[in-house]
């Protein structure tokens, strides 16, 4: 999905009649869909892949990352730019309000999960040391949280009066 679906669908919801946006008014989707936008941040991950392909290497089968200084700094870029996609797409469309500050959050937490996920990201640029059970224990975790944060957001927004 990605970033722009995901404010736009908030935005859609809020302009729907209150109790409709999941059913019969606009956007006319479950609020699940919300949550797979939010948690699939596809502009950032993009990058991210093409990032990855001149700063990493694979030898004998295995990735080593060739500009861990350059990932680790994408990698904070990513972030703030993931947060950059909901402002632009939210702040044009609709009027800001006061949850909009916790949907921002939820695609760059949810890019943070997905790299750590991954082998040979730049998240191994910003924490080498974290082992691969607690990355992925964490990432697990914290997916769920998302997904369920992003789905009552969604609820708020389609019974926003």
């Amino acid at each position: 999905m990605s970033t722009f679906a995901y404010a736009a669908l908030t935005s859609r919801r809020e302009d729907a009649t209150p109790g409709t946006s999941s059913t019969g008014g606009q956007p006319g989707v479950s609020t699940y869909v919300d949550a797979v936008a939010a948690l699939v941040p596809a502009e950032v991950l993009t990058a991210h892949g093409v990032i990855l392909s001149f700063t990493t290497e694979t030898t004998a089968g295995a990735v080593h990352i060739t500009a861990p200084d350059v990932l680790r700094a994408v990698f904070w870029v990513l972030i703030g730019l993931s947060c950059l996609l909901y402002v632009v797409t939210r702040w044009t469309a609709h009027k800001w309000e006061r949850l909009d500050y916790l949907r921002m959050l939820i695609p760059p937490v949810a890019f943070v999960a997905w790299t750590m996920l991954q082998k040979a990201t730049a998240f191994d640029a910003v924490d080498p040391k974290m082992s691969d059970p607690a990355r992925s224990a964490t990432a697990i975790i914290v997916a769920i949280v998302l997904g369920v944060s992003a789905s009552l957001l969604a609820y708020k927004a389609d019974q926003k009066p």
